[in-house]
């Protein structure tokens, strides 16, 4: 079974830059390298340095004034980048 098929969510490949802040580098604009229903990856040297399970904060940064901003986790990381995961249980209405 391929990749694409293990996963929950369509993966979308689409950069669209977005504000990522966390504790251990402040806040950063970032650019995506896909997206999903159930998360984003971003290929950054910084982010990459995070652990599994990190919480930040994202938020587009592509023009929109007043754009949400999502808690996620860090749900993998590699040597490039890193999979977040959305916490959209948690976000307040």
């Amino acid at each position: 079974m391929s990749e694409q098929h293990k996963r929950s969510s369509i993966r979308y490949p689409i950069k669209m830059k977005v504000k990522i802040s966390s504790e251990q580098f402040g806040t950063r604009q970032m650019v995506t390298e896909n997206f999903s229903d159930g998360g984003i990856f971003i290929r950054d040297p910084q982010i990459a340095q995070l652990k599994m399970g990190d919480t930040i904060k994202v938020q587009s940064d592509e023009g929109l004034e007043d754009a949400p901003i999502l808690n996620a986790k860090i749900a993998w990381v590699s040597s490039v980048g890193a999979g977040l995961e959305y916490l959209l249980a948690s976000q307040k209405e």
